[in-house]
C-alpha cells in the first residue's frame, strides 16, 4: 500500500519528535537495515530503524481485521517479527521510576517512542479506519503474552512520559497491572516506549474493539512478535505466561488512578480503579469524594462499579476519593483515600469558529468552520452545544473533526456552540469563543435580550464590575450571574451575585472563563442570556506542562548505558509539511440531535 504525502509528512514529524522516557532516553544514529529473512517460521524481520504500525486495524466487508503496516504496505502480523537487538542504546539500566517493572538498576531492553535507528520503531495506528465508520473511539486491550527464552519471569511495559511537566512515567500497557487498555480516535497514530526485562521472543496478544456507526460491536485479536536480543536459528514455540494480577499482592482494597500520580489535564477522563483479592462477581462498590476545602467525604450514589469515572473539572483539583468493597450490602473492605489533581494544559494555538450565516430558519443546516492560529499538527476536535437556560455544554455526539454541521430547530435560538482541540492524550489544547445562534421569527421565542458591559482584560486580584443591560423583558425579571472555566462544560452560579451589577475580585482561575448573566421571568423561565465570552486575566498561573511535540527545540537527554552515562544533544529543525485538514461529511439530523457530554 503506497503512503500518501500526508502520511509521509506525519512520519517525518514523528521521527523528529523528542519526548523523554520518564525524563531520560538514549538515541543512536545508524543506517536502517532492510527486512531480512526471519526466524525458523519464515517471518520477515523488521530491524534497525524500520517503522511499523504493529497494530493497524481496518474495516473490510463490515468486519474488523487487525493488520500491521510497514513502509512496504500492509501485512499479516503473523508474517512479521519485530527485532530489538542488544545494542549500546537498546540495553538500558532501569531507573527508579520503573520499579513497577523490575528492580531499579537491572538491565532491560528498549525501543523508544523517539526513533532509535539501531532497533525497530513500533507503534499502533487507527488511520486505516475511514472517518464516519465508527461510533466512539477505538479500544485496544492486552489479551496476554507468551515467551520463549531463558528467563524465568519475563515481562514488559509500554509507557510514555506523563504527568504535569511530562517528566514522569505514564504506564499504558503493563501485564498484571491496572494498565491493560488504551484507546484512541479514528485517524490517530501513536508511538510509545517498549521495555522488555529479558532477551527472548515475546508474542503479545492484542484485542481491538470498535462499534460501527450502526451500533454493531466488532473485535479482533492479533499477535505481535518481538525478538529481543539475538535472532534464534530455530524458533521455539513461545509458552503462554501466567500473570499474577496486581490485586493479589494488594494489602486490602487498592486504588489506582489511570494517570500517573493521579495528575489529569482538563479534557481527560478521571478513572480510578479499585482492586482486591476478595473481589468477585457478587461484590459491589461504594465511592466517596471530598473536594478541596470541604470538611467531609460524601457518597457518590451514581458510582457503584470497580472504576470511579468522572470529568476532570478544575473544581476536582486536590479532591480525595476512597472506595468500599461491598458484599451483601455491607462494607468488607475500605481503601485508603487517593488524591486527584487537575490542571489545564497550556494552549498551543488559538482556535476560532465561523458560522456560515448570521441568522437561521427552522429546518436550515448551520455550518461551522474552525481555524487554528498558528496551525498545529493536532486534528482531534470535539464540538459542544448549550441551549439557552441549560447549565452546561454537552458534546455533540460523534463531532470529531475541524468542521461541524447542525440541523436548526426552534430550541436553538440563543444557543451557543464551541469547538475544542485535543492532543492525542485527550487533553484540551484550545477552545474557541462561543458562537451564539440566532433563529428567525419561526422559532416563536421572546425578543428579550441582555448585554453585559465590563472589561474583558483584567489582572488577577483586581476588582471588576460587570453590568447587565436588559431589553424587552418588561419590569418583572431577575438576573443571576454564572461563570464557566475555559474548556469545561458546567456553569457555576456566582454566590451572592444578583441584580444588574456584579462586583468581584477576579481570581487567577478565571483566565479564559466565560461570564454569563441569565435573565429569568416571574415563572423562573430563562428568557435571555449574555455575557463576556472569554475573560483574559493577566498574571494567572499557567500549567507547567511541556509542549509534547518538542519540534524545533534543543533538548539534552541522558540515559545510563552499560554502566556509563551517554548524553545526547540534539538540535531539531522545524519541519514544514503539507497539512491536509480532515473534514467531517455532512451529519444527519439524528446524529446531531443525540448529544451527550464528552
Amino acid at each position: 500500500m503506497a503512503l500518501s504525502p500526508g502520511r509521509i509528512a506525519l512520519r517525518a514529524r514523528h521521527a523528529l519528535s523528542l519526548l523523554s522516557l520518564g525524563g531520560v532516553l538514549a538515541l543512536a544514529v545508524a543506517a536502517p537495515a532492510h527486512a531480512a529473512s526471519g526466524p525458523a517460521d519464515h517471518r520477515s524481520l523488521l530491524g534497525a530503524g524500520e517503522h511499523v504500525d504493529a497494530v493497524y486495524p481496518v474495516i473490510k466487508d463490515g468486519d474488523l481485521d487487525i493488520r500491521s503496516l510497514t513502509d512496504d504496505g500492509e501485512a499479516d502480523p503473523d508474517e512479521l517479527a519485530l527485532h530489538i537487538p542488544d545494542t549500546k542504546t537498546s540495553r538500558i539500566t532501569l531507573p527508579e521510576e520503573y520499579a513497577f517493572l523490575d528492580e531499579p538498576g537491572s538491565d532491560a531492553w528498549m525501543s523508544s517512542q523517539t526513533q532509535d535507528m539501531s532497533v525497530v520503531w513500533p507503534g499502533w495506528s487507527f488511520e486505516g479506519i475511514p472517518q464516519g465508520t465508527l461510533k466512539g473511539t477505538v479500544g485496544m486491550d492486552l489479551a496476554g503474552f507468551s515467551y520463549a527464552g531463558d528467563a524465568k519471569s519475563p515481562t514488559f511495559a509500554v509507557t510514555q512520559p506523563g504527568g504535569f511537566g511530562n517528566k514522569k512515567v505514564s504506564q499504558l500497557i503493563v501485564p498484571g497491572s491496572a494498565f491493560t487498555h488504551v484507546s484512541g480516535e479514528v485517524g490517530s497514530h501513536t508511538h510509545a516506549n517498549w521495555i522488555f526485562t529479558d532477551q527472548g521472543t515475546y508474542d503479545i496478544d492484542f484485542t481491538v474493539h470498535v462499534t460501527l456507526a450502526n451500533g454493531k460491536a466488532l473485535e479482533d485479536t492479533a499477535t505481535v512478535r518481538f525478538i529481543v536480543g539475538p535472532v534464534p536459528a530455530e524458533q521455539n514455540a513461545p509458552t503462554p505466561q501466567k500473570v499474577r494480577h496486581y490485586s493479589k499482592d494488594a494489602d486490602g482494597l487498592l486504588l489506582t488512578p489511570d494517570k500517573v500520580d493521579g495528575e489529569y489535564f482538563v479534557g481527560q477522563t478521571i478513572n480510578v480503579t479499585a482492586a482486591s483479592g476478595m473481589a468477585d462477581e457478587d461484590t459491589r462498590y461504594r465511592w466517596f469524594l471530598k473536594k478541596k476545602g470541604e470538611r467531609a467525604f460524601a457518597q457518590d450514589p451514581e458510582q457503584d462499579t470497580a472504576t470511579y469515572t468522572t470529568k476532570p473539572d478544575r473544581a476536582l483539583d486536590g479532591a480525595r476519593v476512597y472506595a468500599q468493597l461491598l458484599r451483601g450490602g455491607k462494607a468488607v473492605q475500605t481503601s485508603k483515600p487517593t488524591t486527584v489533581h487537575v490542571q489545564a494544559l497550556e494552549p498551543t494555538t488559538r482556535l476560532g469558529v465561523k458560522s456560515d450565516r448570521g441568522t437561521y430558519e427552522v429546518g436550515d443546516t448551520a455550518r461551522f468552520v474552525s481555524e487554528q492560529s498558528p496551525e498545529t499538527d493536532d486534528e482531534h476536535y470535539h464540538w459542544y452545544l448549550k441551549r439557552r437556560g441549560e447549565s452546561a455544554y454537552e458534546w455533540i455526539e460523534e463531532s470529531r473533526l475541524a468542521d461541524q454541521e447542525l440541523p436548526v430547530t426552534a430550541d436553538l435560538d440563543g444557543a451557543q456552540i464551541v469547538a475544542r482541540l485535543f492532543n492525542a492524550d485527550h487533553a484540551v489544547l484550545a477552545e474557541s469563543a462561543p458562537v451564539t445562534l440566532s433563529v428567525g421569527q419561526d422559532s416563536g421565542d421572546s425578543s428579550a435580550a441582555v448585554e453585559v458591559q465590563g472589561a474583558d482584560t483584567l489582572r488577577a486580584g483586581e476588582k471588576a464590575e460587570f453590568t447587565a443591560e436588559v431589553k424587552g423583558a418588561g419590569k418583572d425579571y431577575s438576573i443571576s450571574w454564572y461563570v464557566r472555566q475555559n474548556a469545561e462544560n458546567p456553569f457555576t452560579k456566582v454566590a451572592h451575585a444578583r441584580g444588574v451589577t456584579m462586583e468581584r475580585t477576579v481570581p487567577a482561575e478565571w483566565n479564559g472563563a466565560q461570564i454569563m448573566a441569565s435573565v429569568t421571568d416571574t415563572d423562573g423561565e430563562v428568557i435571555a442570556e449574555g455575557g463576556i465570552p472569554v475573560l483574559k486575566v493577566a498574571g494567572a498561573e499557567r500549567a507547567a506542562a511541556a509542549n509534547e511535540k518538542g519540534s524545533g527545540s534543543l533538548s539534552v537527554v541522558a540515559w545510563s548505558v552499560g554502566g556509563g552515562i551517554a548524553v545526547v544533544v540534539l538540535a531539531l529543525l522545524a519541519v514544514v509539511a503539507a497539512r491536509q485538514r480532515k473534514r467531517r461529511p455532512a451529519a444527519s439530523a439524528a446524529e446531531n440531535a443525540n448529544a451527550q457530554e464528552r
